[in-house]
């Protein structure tokens, strides 16, 4: 009898194709995560304005999106074999944010030490310094890639709004982990892999964010916890 193989996924089969250089199907890989990534990012950029870490406004959902899947690209022959193609983009993104983070604070260490204006932008030059030419974007890699709607972007504030609060209350490893397992979907293995980070380390951190939460919003009986029950009701008065 010939053994009978498993056939392998069209994920699968879509990864393989792009890590052997085929653009098309990168782009198929990239367009298939790209919603739940653009929220990934935008939850990213918000936790850092909450922690001061960037101004409001300052960096946008697209440019960490940009650097994103050109970094995704350019690299992907150094995926880890025990990631995900979803999960290596989280990664990337958590490596972009706190390359942005550290970036936004030398440059404000900077402007306080150099108090005199910025030169004004020169034909062929945009406001960051660089030629224009030479900067690429995501478009170059996906093109016509669409964006959440207005009505799905109020939707999924009003939905996080409270969660956001008490996560961005964690220690940050702690948050990670939550977010990366409970929320995008990741095993404890690939959290792991993709952060470096003892197996027992990234359940514990997940455990004691379970825990927190838990406490911040549950009961022993799944009911609100008194806390929440005076934050809604705060929030229901307006105040």
């Amino acid at each position: 009898m010939t053994p009978q193989t498993t056939p392998m996924q069209p994920d699968a089969v879509s990864l393989q194709r792009a890590q052997a250089g085929d653009r098309e199907a990168f782009i198929t890989l990239a367009e298939q995560q790209l919603p739940a990534l653009y929220r990934f990012v935008a939850r990213e950029i918000r936790y850092h304005e909450a922690l001061g870490n960037l101004q409001p406004g300052e960096v946008d959902v697209e440019d960490v999106l940009d650097e994103v899947f050109v970094t995704a690209l350019r690299q992907l022959h150094r995926m880890p074999r025990r990631a995900t193609f979803k999960g290596w983009l989280r990664h990337l993104v958590l490596q972009v944010m706190r390359h942005t983070v550290r970036a936004s604070q030398r440059r404000r260490r900077i402007e306080r030490i150099h108090l005199e204006d910025p030169l004004p932008a020169g034909p062929g030059i945009d406001e960051s310094g660089y030629p224009l030419e030479a900067r690429r974007s995501s478009k170059d890699v996906i093109p016509d890639r669409s964006i959440p709607a207005p009505e799905e972007a109020v939707l999924l504030k009003e939905t996080w709004q409270g969660l956001e609060a008490a996560l961005n209350q964690l220690p940050a490893d702690q948050r990670e982990a939550f977010l990366l397992h409970a929320v995008e979907g990741l095993s404890y293995a690939e959290i792991a892999a993709m952060l470096g980070r003892p197996l027992q380390r990234v359940k514990s951190s997940y455990r004691a964010a379970w825990e927190a939460l838990r406490r911040r919003f549950f009961d022993g009986n799944g009911s609100l916890a008194p806390d929440a029950k005076a934050d809604q009701h705060h929030e229901s008065r307006g105040v």
